[in-house]
């Protein structure tokens, strides 16, 4: 449950009412007219701080509110507000700031997010804004510009807070990375929910994609990917499979699935090395200790199902040995999928992307292309595996 905005004795009991009605229906309009920036707002604490100006964003992803300043501004305006605050944490802006000026990165940073909310129609631009047509289409760190460190004299002004924890204490690299990582996760986590309800933003769709970038590490971003897709209604209870055959029924330990199942497709023609395949077994086993998906099928593929191997919670970590090493078809792990009846959350596959993954259609569930060479796919998701030096 969120928590209860704060209140401040510089306005009456009444005022403070008036404010927070308005805040409230500015939160249920968004989630009725803009799922997505709804959702995002919906999921950040807020307090009031008459130490700021007008708004602000925690590094930790708190909405900051000046009380008074926010009791002039209209329902729509305050739509707008609380959209463009929640997108500063989604944006990770503060973490990103890194050796750049703080006003001319809040310009830049700025100029994103009111350029993606004007296009898209949420509530009302605050007179005095910075403004810059087009700046949906570009990164903060693309439109920044040293020189440049005027907010204008209205609008929300600076609000990018610096990246402190809770305290003020500085953020470490590793609590920046932890952070940030939590922020990608929640965007996907939105937009899924969010298509969900309707469509979302062109805008905000470039931003994902922009997430699996070249410069990032394609076990991060196959982590970023699935546990994007964590359901949170999962309930399942069993006894502990190792002691069934023995025909005692003994509870399994505290596992409660985040995940449906998992299908991981290996390439084995030869494409895929047994260093490889040790990389990606370490990391895909870290990636689901985090997921809890309720089975992993593992699925050896050269030219035809060579051998398969279920995984349960019982039985983790996943444990990937080569088999086959004849030519290159991936429609067989496809077929094998369906045959068995399993429905996946999402299908996995590592190759070196040459095979017959065009001469057939995509199928009803996610699909993962983790290629060490080849990005050729007309359909799936495709991550580029760059082995460790």
């Amino acid at each position: 449950m969120q928590p209860a905005l704060q209140t401040n004795k510089q306005l009456s009991a009444y005022e403070y009412q008036e404010l927070e009605r308005k805040i409230d229906k500015a939160k249920a309009l968004l989630i009725l007219d803009h799922p997505f920036f709804g959702l995002a707002v919906s999921k950040r604490p807020m307090q009031y701080d008459e130490n700021i100006p007008t708004a602000g964003m925690t590094a930790t992803g708190q909405i900051l509110l000046n009380p008074q300043w926010c009791s002039e501004r209209t329902v729509k305006e305050l739509i707008f507000l609380l959209a463009h605050e929640a997108m500063h944490y989604m944006l990770a802006h503060s973490l990103r700031m890194g050796w750049r000026k703080s006003m001319p990165w809040n310009v830049a940073a700025d100029k994103v997010i009111n350029d993606m909310l004007i296009d898209a129609g949420v509530g009302t631009f605050i007179d005095g804004g910075i403004t810059e047509a087009g700046a949906r289409d570009h990164s903060a760190e693309e439109l920044y510009d040293e020189g440049q460190d005027d907010m204008g004299s209205g609008g929300i002004g600076a609000d990018i807070g610096d990246p402190v924890d809770d305290n003020g204490v500085s953020l470490s690299p590793e609590q920046v990375e932890e952070i940030a990582t939590k922020a990608q996760v929640e965007l996907i986590q939105t937009a899924k929910a969010a298509k969900q309800m309707g469509d979302i933003p062109a805008g905000v769709q470039r931003v994902i994609d922009e997430i699996v970038s070249v410069n990032t590490p394609w076990y991060e971003i196959l982590e970023v990917y699935l546990t994007g897709k964590q359901k949170d209604d999962y309930s399942w209870t069993r006894p502990n499979r190792r002691f069934v055959d023995s025909g005692l029924y003994l509870p399994s330990a505290d596992y409660v699935p985040k995940m449906g199942e998992v299908v991981i497709g290996v390439d084995t023609s030869g494409s895929v090395d047994e260093r490889q395949l040790a990389e990606f077994s370490a990391h895909i086993n870290r990636i689901i200790e985090g997921c809890k998906p309720e089975k992993v099928h593992v699925v050896y593929c050269d030219y035809q199902v060579n051998n398969s191997e279920t995984f349960e919670p019982d039985d983790y970590p996943v444990k990937l040995k080569p088999h086959g090493g004849g030519g290159t078809r991936f429609q067989p792990v496809f077929d094998w999928v369906s045959k068995n009846g399993i429905d996946p959350d999402v299908v996995v596959y590592l190759t070196d992307g040459h095979g017959d993954q065009n001469s057939f259609n995509a199928p009803p569930y996610d699909v993962v292309w983790l290629t060490t060479h080849n990005t050729n796919f007309a359909w799936g998701r495709v991550i580029e595996f760059k082995p460790e030096k």
